[in-house]
């Protein structure tokens, strides 16, 4: 019969990979978040350069728009890393974007393989 310092030590244990299931959880969900992002920024981005001409509402920060006009959407600026902002055309940003969504799905697969690991070890 085992006694009450093993029980105490596997209940602590369970608690800390419950606690270690939950971390991993808001992860996945984090990645999922940043895909959906991601994707839905390639969809407008490819929807724009279908445009011409268009009036929209440009974000000024604190809830402010201000009313412009969007002309041809060519080239975007992109944001490589370190700041540092670099021209593309829209075609090569959506390239690179689609990247950046199979980087995140690979990064969602290994985190979910940690998971189900933990889980395994609870049975």
């Amino acid at each position: 019969m085992p006694n009450k310092e093993e029980d105490n030590q596997k209940y602590i244990a369970q608690q800390i990979l419950g606690q270690q299931l939950q971390q991993i959880e808001q992860q996945i969900a984090s990645v999922d978040m940043q895909i959906i992002e991601l994707i839905s920024l390639k969809d407008s981005l490819i929807e724009l350069t279908k445009v011409k001409s268009k009036k929209i509402y440009t974000p000024l920060g604190a809830g402010v728009f201000i009313e412009s006009e969007l002309k041809k959407v060519d080239d975007v600026l992109v944001n490589v890393g370190a700041g540092i902002v670099v021209k593309k055309d829209a075609n090569s940003a959506a390239e690179l974007i689609s990247s950046q969504v199979e980087e995140l799905k690979k990064i969602k697969d290994q985190i979910q393989k940690e998971f189900d690991e933990l889980v395994s070890s609870l049975r």
